[in-house]
C-alpha cells in the first residue's frame, strides 16, 4: 500500500509540472527570441498540433526523471509512459474540436480544461499501469514501436508539417514554424 501511495504521489507531481511546464512552452518560443532549438519542443504556433506539444514534452521530461525514482517498484514502465503519451493529445484533440463542434464557439477556458484534463486522465491511467501485474512481454515490443512513432512526429512536424487542418495555425493560416 506504501508503495502504491509513493507511485501516487509522484504522478501528482508529474501532473503538475506537466501543467505548469506545459503551459510555459506556449510561450517559450517568443522568449528565446524565435529559436529553432527552442521550437522543438516549445509551441510555435496557434495550431492545435503545437499545442500537442505542451502535454507531450514536459512528459517526457519528468518521467525521464520518474523512471529512476520508480524502476524498482513499477510494473510495465514503457507501456504506461507510452499510453499516457499517446493519451492526452488524443484527448485534447478530441475534446478541443468536440467543444468546437458543440458550441460554435472558441473559449480559452475550455481550452485550459481540456488541457488540465487530459493530462490528468493520461497520468491517472498510466499509475493504473504502473500498480498492475506485470504485462506480457509483446506490449514492451509494441510501446517500443510506438514511441519510436510519436517520437518522431514530435520531432519532425514542427519543421515538416504537413498540410493537415491539426498544424494549420487558424490566426495566420500557416503552417509549423512562421517566424
Amino acid at each position: 500500500m506504501k508503495k502504491r501511495l509513493r507511485i501516487l504521489v509522484i504522478e501528482i507531481i508529474g501532473f503538475l509540472f506537466v501543467i505548469v511546464f506545459g503551459s510555459l512552452l506556449h510561450f517559450t518560443y517568443e522568449w528565446s527570441h524565435y529559436s529553432r532549438i527552442v521550437a522543438y519542443f516549445s509551441a510555435v504556433n496557434e495550431s492545435t498540433w503545437e499545442h500537442l506539444k505542451l502535454a507531450f514534452f514536459p512528459s517526457i521530461f519528468f518521467d525521464i526523471f520518474e523512471y529512476f525514482l520508480v524502476k524498482n517498484e513499477v510494473n510495465n514502465y514503457l507501456f504506461a509512459e507510452v499510453l499516457n503519451l499517446y493519451i492526452a493529445p488524443i484527448l485534447i484533440v478530441v475534446l478541443f474540436y468536440g467543444y468546437l463542434a458543440m458550441f460554435k464557439t472558441h473559449s480559452l477556458l475550455w481550452d485550459i480544461f481540456t488541457f488540465v484534463f487530459s493530462v490528468f486522465v493520461g497520468r491517472f491511467i498510466k499509475y493504473k499501469i504502473l500498480t498492475a501485474e506485470k504485462l506480457p512481454r509483446i506490449f514492451l515490443t509494441v510501446s517500443i514501436f510506438l514511441f519510436l512513432i510519436i517520437f518522431f512526429a514530435f520531432s519532425l512536424f514542427t519543421y515538416l508539417p504537413p498540410r493537415f487542418f491539426l498544424f494549420k495555425d487558424p490566426i495566420t493560416g500557416g503552417f509549423g514554424i512562421l517566424k
